[in-house]
């Protein structure tokens, strides 16, 4: 018997448990069946529409509240979630949610999600301000590179290599305004993404820009931005600059010896002082942004020229660090050609084709005039277009002369602009056939293997073009 006391007990507290968090699940519940009678209400609503239960229990739901649909509800089963319900001239947050039971209607809950309104601005408020949140997030991934480029890519055989490496990874843990130097191609933005993330910056963005491929007059708006109605076309609303956008991050300035005077001064201001003001505004922005700049230039001779300013020359070049040309180091070309084929075998989903070593040799004894980005465009080509798996040197030597013959589109020696269709098609034959004899070291049978045509046709084309008699100029490809 006691028992059976102790769980009639328990089960009047979980009765009253229950009926404590219907009571407080909302600012005011009621419930109603599928007639739209009222079979319950809470303390909240009871207050909200000053009434009681013996008003209201039983009665249509209609009679109490006018434009109420909770009846309809009831019937069609159908939920309303987070309607505007005006309640005695107030605008209340209402769901009104359908009782199942068996698959048949039996009944509504009518919820006020909010009996405060200023409940509700405050959540838009902050939804608001989410919003604008994720908006300037979107806008810094989409200015952001990807930093895909660390040090360890950056293996360093060639002593040129190493030291520069060095110099960058010594500058990666300061402050200090570094300023990459060398020709096109080298591989500036791997020093740049590497510096960026060896840094203590490495969780903010890293921003790019290209300073030649801007017009003159915009390159001020993209820099540092602009407010609404700058210019004619300035977008509603206004722009962050990329100084901006790359605020607790790195700002990675490529070409900056294309950059027009007029914004170099601006630049340097920024750098002085450490803030920017937007394009037709007043108002000054701080930012924290470490500068990393690169150039093909030689801004030496732009400062003496006056094409370059002196004083942002010194600001830039605190941490210089030179990158050799690929010519200059032919021992790094193995270890680069084998990275870059790795990753142009994941890009492309070709992992059957192989590199011979022979192959390696035909590359390493190129001169790379485009650097890094020639090996990479040759190398993709390659991977494509070669059907067979095994890629040895007669395959690199077929590409290579694919590359460096002159397009059909190239300005001709000759006919003031004139394009005689003839003269480009015999130029670029004559170039091809030049490059092969160089390759084949004045070899004529492997050269005409080299170039997929017979013997006796090389001869005749040989004839045609006088490069019979100057064999010695082809071998050394000058011809």
């Amino acid at each position: 018997m006691f028992d059976h006391l102790d769980l009639f007990t328990d089960i009047k507290h979980l009765i009253e448990f229950q009926r404590k968090i219907i009571e407080y699940s909302a600012d005011g519940l009621m419930v109603v069946d599928k007639d739209g009678r009222i079979v319950y209400i809470n303390d909240s609503f009871k207050e909200l529409h000053n009434v009681n239960e013996q008003e209201v229990i039983n009665n249509h739901v209609t009679a109490i509240i006018d434009n109420t649909r909770m009846h309809i509800v009831a019937q069609t089963g159908i939920a309303e979630h987070d309607h505007f319900q005006d309640i005695s001239g107030t605008p209340y947050v209402v769901s009104r949610i359908p009782i199942i039971e068996n698959d048949e209607c039996v009944g509504a809950i009518g919820l006020i999600r909010f009996r405060y309104m200023e409940e509700v601005q405050a959540l838009t408020d902050k939804i608001t301000k989410l919003r604008e949140q994720l908006k300037n997030m979107h806008a810094v991934r989409s200015a952001s590179a990807d930093t895909e480029h660390t040090f360890d890519d950056i293996m360093g055989v060639a002593p040129a290599v190493k030291q520069a490496k060095e110099a960058a990874m010594q500058a990666a843990r300061t402050e200090a305004t570094v300023l990459l130097r060398g020709e096109s191609g080298v591989g500036k933005e791997f020093f740049a993404q590497s510096i960026h993330v060896h840094s203590h910056r490495s969780n903010g963005p890293f921003i790019r820009l290209n300073c030649s491929a801007i017009q003159e007059t915009l390159i001020e708006a993209e820099l540092f931005g602009y407010e609404d109605g700058a210019f004619t076309g300035a977008r509603k609303g206004g722009r962050k600059g990329k100084f901006e956008l790359a605020d607790g991050g790195t700002i990675f300035l490529d070409e900056i010896g294309d950059m027009p005077l007029s914004a170099q001064a601006k630049l340097l201001r920024v750098l002085q002082e450490k803030e920017v003001d937007r394009l037709g505004s007043e108002k000054m922005f701080k930012v924290d942004v470490r500068v990393v700049a690169a150039t093909n230039r030689d801004l030496e001779r732009m400062v003496a020229a006056g094409e370059f300013r002196e004083d942002l020359f010194y600001r830039l070049n605190v941490i210089p660090v030179f990158i050799p040309p690929l010519r200059e180091v032919p021992e790094e070309l193995p270890r680069l050609a084998k990275n870059i084929w790795r990753k142009l075998s994941k890009k492309h989903g070709i992992f059957h084709k192989r590199l011979t070593e022979k192959a390696f040799i035909a590359l390493q004894h190129h001169v790379w005039r485009g650097n890094i980005r020639e090996l990479q465009n040759v190398l993709e080509r390659t991977i494509v277009m070669v059907r067979h798996d095994r890629i040895d040197e007669t395959d690199i030597h077929k590409i290579l002369i694919q590359s460096t013959a002159q397009p059909l589109w190239a300005e001709p020696s000759s006919g003031e602009g004139q394009f005689d269709l003839t003269e480009l098609v015999e130029q670029t034959e004559k170039r091809a056939l030049c490059y092969a004899l160089s390759v084949a070291e004045g070899n004529r049978s492997k050269a005409a293997k080299l170039l997929g045509i017979s013997r006796p046709l090389l001869y005749k084309k040989m004839g045609k073009y006088g490069l019979e008699e100057n064999r010695q100029a082809c071998q050394t490809g000058i011809c």
